[in-house]
């Protein structure tokens, strides 16, 4: 509270780029992806799927109590949404400790992994420039580390800003696991597209 009885606007989160969570993943042994990452993924990542499953049908049977509360209470939706945030957005789809293909034969390619995210980024740009009603959910970008594992957060938002990203204004991100970034909705000037 300010002396003048105000209540004080809440500043946007200061993020450490320089903090070396903002870098690239270190490299997995190869050993350690091939003999023990593999099988578990193999074994496990099935269940997980499951599991996931499971929680969305739950998930779509609550939705509309929840949908309801939001239309009858004023600034619910930000409550609404910081909420599933909190439990869905704890639960990645596709967990960090997993193997993918790519990070099989790809483990520390930093030139392959940045130009994954510049292909990404530049995709999504192009559908939030191209869209006609600039629908909100053309607008949102979320990157798994998988995507972005040798390149590293820090690369991420420096491509992404250059073509008007910023960090998502609501949902959290994660430097290690998840980037959530969100369009400004303005279209590249036309010497700044490629």
């Amino acid at each position: 509270m300010r002396l003048d009885g105000e209540p004080e606007e809440k500043a946007p989160p200061v993020h450490d780029y320089d903090d070396p969570a903002w870098g690239p993943l270190p490299v997995r042994p190869a050993a350690l992806r091939w003999l023990l990452l593999l099988p578990l993924t193999l074994v496990f990542l099935p269940l997980w799927w499951v599991l996931w499953v499971c929680l969305a049908v739950c998930l779509y049977f609550v939705a509309p109590v929840a949908e309801l509360i939001v239309y009858m209470v004023p600034r619910a939706e930000n409550g609404a949404t910081r909420m599933l945030d909190a439990t869905i957005g704890r639960m990645p789809f596709l967990p960090l400790w997993c193997v993918t293909p790519v990070a099989l034969v790809r483990e520390g390619d930093s030139a392959y992994y940045r130009a994954r995210v510049d292909r990404r980024i530049e995709k999504q740009t192009r559908r939030v420039e191209t869209s006609r009603h600039r629908r909100e959910y053309h607008r949102d970008l979320e990157l798994g580390a998988h995507h972005f594992r040798g390149a590293g957060a820090r690369y991420v938002l420096g491509v992404a800003s250059e073509q008007g990203w910023n960090l998502h204004p609501v949902l959290r991100s994660h430097p290690r696991r998840l980037l959530r970034l969100r369009h400004n909705g303005r279209p590249r000037p036309p010497h700044a597209r490629s």
